[in-house]
């Protein structure tokens, strides 16, 4: 029977038991640090000892085994203490001394642990123990001495020991006052006979027979025997002097004996090390090399703390944090010595953490683009009830960039956004007093409440229909479309309420600067445009969409019907005259444009009108289409001339650096005199990337900032044709949605004028917010503004 914490002989500190129902004899040996055998097993925890260390690991373990030894001395009437030599080993001193100066301190909690054991004996509960152990010395090794003088020696050994204990004070002469006695009459030395393993003495000790052979008469048991028989006839006096009273010796029943060994036991192997003094004292006669650790890291942590308060600011981020807390922990790693070094690095990390909670703390909320919050931890508004001590402050990162307004002709400083409608409106609306707040703007669909009581609408159980492309199918049931170059259908010649026209009649000397220098060009026959007569469709009642909710978010093609934001991302402002814009000089009113950059690009557009003569129209309405001379008549009823648009995609980049591009992915680069050798044709016929590398001259580290595509330039022709635009941008890849204006139909430009059609900064459905990529590499595959954003369609004849 194994009496311990675990089943397995190889426990570093476990109590094995065996009783002899014939003798009546209970024997218990403990498997413990201080056995050599037990010892040299440690190596099966490497890792443990690597990860812990071997000071902190042994020191729990030797804490563990004292315990146990304690506790048989408590239990039992007879100890035997092995010596692996001949001769006796000194350590035991001290080890006996801190036992009983442990059984001292425990006295109170041991009578407590033993009341609750019913049918205890008086003598038991008074003295905390069966009786004053006796202690018998076991020497492994036998002295290399002849066989006639192996008794005298065992004499002088016992001798020498009883010098040595009652020197050191380990025994006195009331044994009720140590923890142990030896005999005074009696032999308590044996030294082994032969050499034998360790196995074969303990089967020959534990023999159930028990028997007394004729072997040699210093054999073992027969040493061993005459103690115990005199410990169940008379018991054991082992006082000496003249004036000493009785001994306690108790002999219990073996069900009170195991009901309070099971007890004892479980006392000593749970009560935590910083319980009871006792155990307290025991850790701190054991572990002297704990006790020198902890001293010297309490004298060391003070200093770890001042290294990590140092030149510290009112307020920081948790990397901030981190990084200083390395700093104090590898102070206190180099200066601290010992297992205790690990405690007190956790010490260090709970005293910085609770210093830095302690109103240190940075907001770090991100912002948009994912900058964290300067400013201290704050609410947003006075009504949270969150921590009344917190400040009322709003989000702040720190990072600025630089912004031009909706038209482009001045350039700000904006906050970073922590917000969208801060980002795509607030930001536009301050920056447009100072500058395009007069210009002629279009009003984009937004939500306009009927009262005052108004929510968002509920989107977790909107249908995602599209529903903006089944508008627009119902619209031109019945009507032409237009088409350009080899695709076809590609531009929908749908029309609505069209825009104020901008006054062009002085500006026929100006139009026709803007071809000056520009070779004409063949026409292809296949690659003309053919604009027949339109009508007038309705355009979408504001009845149709509630006036009660809105929408949280921007819209897009899976937005549900019905349903408008309370603003608009997107802006439409007419600059003016198209004779704003000097194809020679460029663009030479927008700051910010990187040099060669500020340049529109040329789209000459062949054209065929038709005249439908079932509406009265006749040779004549080419000739008011101003471009007698340019044009010619190839069939009756049919005239063909070349419309020239000027357009630009215009990319700005964090820092405020602008620039055209020339075709997807590509940036515009003219030459020295201004001259631009590439057309519209590309960028108008094709998905354009919504993100570009920056080339700015100013990068740092070689990692160059992201520019988004912001701002689409439209100069229109002075010509009886609308130039119309109708913008779906896919900011990420499938399966982000593609966001709209919120138009049932494209937008009409007035003829003779210069337009600018603003992006949204950040774009925002149910689900997400959409920013530029992180990385440089694959910016222009990430997003992309789809092609059949510009389009053409015939002046409504009014």
């Amino acid at each position: 029977m194994l009496y311990g914490k675990s089943t397995k002989i190889d426990e570093e500190s476990s109590i094995e038991g065996y009783f002899c129902s014939k003798k009546k004899v209970l024997f218990l040996y403990s498997y413990n640090i201080y056995d050599t055998n037990t010892l040299a097993m440690l190596d099966k925890h490497e890792d443990t000892l690597f990860e812990k260390g071997f000071l902190h690991y042994f020191s729990n373990l030797r804490d563990t085994s004292t315990r146990h030894l304690l506790f048989l001395f408590l239990v039992s009437h007879i100890c035997v203490v092995t010596n692996a030599s001949s001769s006796f080993d000194l350590n035991y001193i001290q080890l006996f001394k801190t036992l009983d100066s442990v059984r001292a301190k425990l006295q109170g909690s041991i009578a407590e642990v033993l009341k609750t054991v019913p049918g205890l004996p008086k003598d038991w509960l008074t003295l905390g123990r069966l009786c004053s152990p006796r202690v018998l010395f076991y020497f492994e090794q036998r002295p290399p001495v002849l066989d006639e003088n192996l008794k005298s020696l065992q004499h002088l050994m016992e001798d020498q020991i009883y010098r040595l204990l009652r020197k050191c004070r380990v025994i006195t002469n009331v044994c009720t006052n140590s923890l142990f006695a030896i005999p005074s009459n009696q032999e308590f030395v044996f030294f082994k006979p032969r050499q034998q393993d360790r196995f074969t003495f303990l089967l020959e000790l534990l023999n159930d027979t028990f028997e007394i052979g004729n072997e040699c008469p210093s054999d073992f048991r027969e040493f061993l025997s005459q103690h115990i028989t005199l410990a169940q006839t008379e018991g054991f006096s082992d006082n000496v002097g003249r004036h000493v009273g009785p001994s306690i010796f108790v002999l219990p029943p073996a069900r009170v004996w195991f009901d309070a060994a099971f007890k004892l036991f479980d006392f000593f192997t749970n009560s935590p090390a910083n319980g009871s003094k006792g155990f307290q004292l025991l850790r701190s006669i054991l572990d002297v090399e704990g006790q020198f650790s902890e001293a010297r890291c309490l004298k060391v942590l003070p200093l770890a703390l001042a290294a990590y308060q140092e030149n510290l600011p009112s307020h920081y981020s948790s990397q901030y944090h981190e990084n200083k807390k390395t700093q104090a922990k590898a102070l206190l790693s180099s200066h601290g010595r010992g297992p205790a070094v690990q405690k007190f690095l956790g010490r260090l990390d709970t005293e910085c953490d609770r210093f830095w909670r302690n109103g240190r703390r940075m907001c770090e909320f991100p912002s948009i683009i994912g900058n964290p919050c300067i400013q201290p931890v704050h609410k947003l508004h006075a009504e949270e009830n969150s921590d009344s001590k917190l400040p009322v402050l709003p989000h702040m990162s720190g990072v600025r960039y630089v912004s031009a307004c909706s038209c482009g002709r001045r350039q700000a400083n904006r906050e970073d956004p922590y917000d969208v409608e801060y980002a795509n409106y607030g930001f536009y609306r301050l920056i447009e007093e100072e500058c395009c707040g007069r210009l002629r703007h279009v009003t984009f669909p937004i939500f306009k409440p009927s009262s005052d009581h108004f929510e968002p609408a509920n989107l977790k159980g909107a249908s995602k229909s599209m529903h903006f492309a089944r508008d627009v199918e119902k619209l031109i049931t019945g009507t032409e479309d237009l088409s350009l170059g080899p695709d076809e259908n590609e531009f929908p010649a749908l029309s609505v309420d069209h825009l104020s026209q901008v006054a062009a009649d002085d500006h026929e000397e100006s139009q026709t600067s803007l071809g000056k220098g520009e070779t004409t060009e063949a026409i292809d026959e296949d690659n003309i445009m053919e604009i027949a007569g339109t009508h007038e469709l309705p355009a979408v009642s504001t009845k149709d969409f509630s006036t009660t909710e809105y929408l949280p978010c921007m819209l897009h093609v899976n937005s549900p019907s019905g349903i408008l934001p309370r603003y608009s991302s997107w802006s439409l402002v007419c600059l003016g005259s198209s004779s704003l814009y000097s194809h020679n000089a460029g663009l030479s009113d927008q700051p910010g444009f990187l040099a060669g950059s500020g340049f529109l690009l040329p789209w000459d557009i062949p054209v065929r009108l038709q005249h439908n003569e079932s509406n009265g129209l006749d040779g004549r309405r080419a000739h008011n289409l101003g471009y007698s001379g340019k044009g010619k008549r190839v069939k009756q009823g049919q005239h063909e001339f070349t419309v020239k648009i000027f357009i630009g995609v215009e990319y700005e980049c964090p820092r405020g650096h602008r620039f055209m591009s020339s075709s997807p992915g590509r940036i515009l680069k003219a030459t020295g005199a201004g001259l631009v050798k590439d057309s519209a044709q590309l960028i108008t016929q094709n998905d354009v990337p919504l993100y570009l590398p920056c080339p700015c001259p100013y990068n740092r580290g070689g990692k160059a900032l992201i520019a988004q595509l912001m701002r689409l330039h439209v100069v229109t022709p002075k010509a009886a044709v609308h130039v119309t635009i109708d913008p779906k941008v896919r900011p990420a890849p499938p399966p982000c949605p593609e966001f709209v204006t919120g138009f049932t139909e494209p937008i009409q430009l007035s003829p003779s004028s210069y337009w600018i059609l603003r992006f949204p900064y950040v774009y925002e459905d149910e689900n997400q917010i959409y920013t530029h990529p992180k990385e440089n590499a694959r910016a222009a595959q990430h997003g992309y503004l789809l092609k059949g954003t510009c389009g053409v369609m015939e002046f409504a004849n009014e």
